[in-house]
């Protein structure tokens, strides 16, 4: 992707609510998935559907477009941009439970995707690209200093929340660390596969599979963890990686795979929340680089 090939594209503000309601409903569309709400079943979840998935959407979009513009027209020091956005996130956690009544279906996501969106949009003030590195690149530097803060204040209290609990006993960081690194789940795993699966013309209910199999055979999904244990965690990466090794959704007998190892996943309770909400991730930065191309 040449910065020169994109230098001349104008986004809209209609374009730019598609790239995130489409990589949210691409998401949940996304059919087999193991343990996660698709168009089949719920998963390991029973108080959610795919219906619940399609208000969130509805309901945080704007929310996130507003992240989009908060970085468009930022002029300070990316840190604070961190700590403004995150005001517009409380705002879209609102929006998300009174449309789902009360169900958390995209709070993660409403992070990763805030995080993205206004370094998508600080990218293209300042360049005038969507060249995804360049947006990782923005969202660590906007994040690694608050969040290593956050850290630090972690250590002063009892801890709370799933995600405190692991950081206080086991050290791990979880999506925040993800994000003070810059999402290198993205960079080097998610889109790499995602990009060479469209490219060699796979249909996208399929490419988007493949790519959360990548996901899910790399990251330490905390929602995994908090639903299950360290050992269980480690099992459903590597069931995904065998798969992946075995020849994913390029294979019939590998989707076959899948829908198996999503009624362990049933059985065991277990749910890939963080690496669904990655694979979001992934969607809306490669739907945001494809726009620059359409002339």
């Amino acid at each position: 992707m040449m910065y020169a090939e994109q230098k001349s594209r104008m986004i809209t503000a209609i374009e730019l609510e598609c790239c995130i309601y489409s990589a949210l409903l691409g998401e949940v569309y996304t059919t087999p998935k193991p343990g996660l709400v698709d168009c089949h079943d719920t998963g390991a979840h029973q108080d959610m559907d795919v219906h619940t998935f399609e208000r969130s959407a509805e309901a945080i979009t704007p929310y996130i477009s507003r992240m989009f513009y908060r970085g468009y027209h930022w002029i300070g020091k990316e840190e604070r941009l961190f700590e403004e956005i995150r005001k517009i996130g409380i705002q879209a956690e609102h929006a998300m439970y009174d449309s789902t009544d009360g169900v958390n279906t995209h709070k993660g996501l409403i992070f990763t995707m805030g995080i993205l969106a206004a370094a998508a949009g600080n990218c293209y003030q300042k360049e005038h690209c969507f060249e995804a590195g360049r947006i990782l690149k923005k969202a660590a530097s906007m994040t690694a200093g608050p969040l290593e803060e956050e850290f630090q204040r972690m250590g002063e209290h009892e801890p709370i929340t799933h995600g405190e609990i692991l950081f206080r006993e086991y050290g791990e960081k979880g999506i925040r660390g993800e994000a003070q690194k810059g999402f290198p789940i993205i960079g080097k795993t998610a889109l790499p596969v995602l990009r060479s699966t469209r490219m060699m013309g796979m249909d996208t209910n399929r490419s988007n599979i493949q790519v959360l199999l990548a996901i899910m055979s790399e990251l330490n999904d905390t929602n995994v963890w908090s639903r299950g244990s360290y050992h269980e965690m480690q099992w459903l990466k590597e069931q995904a990686a065998e798969i992946c090794r075995q020849g994913g959704v390029f294979l019939e007998a590998g989707i076959r795979k899948i829908e198996e190892l999503n009624e362990l996943c049933i059985r065991k309770n277990l749910s890939p929340g963080g690496a669904a909400d990655i694979l979001a991730a992934s969607l809306f930065l490669y739907y945001l680089e494809n726009l620059m191309q359409e002339e």
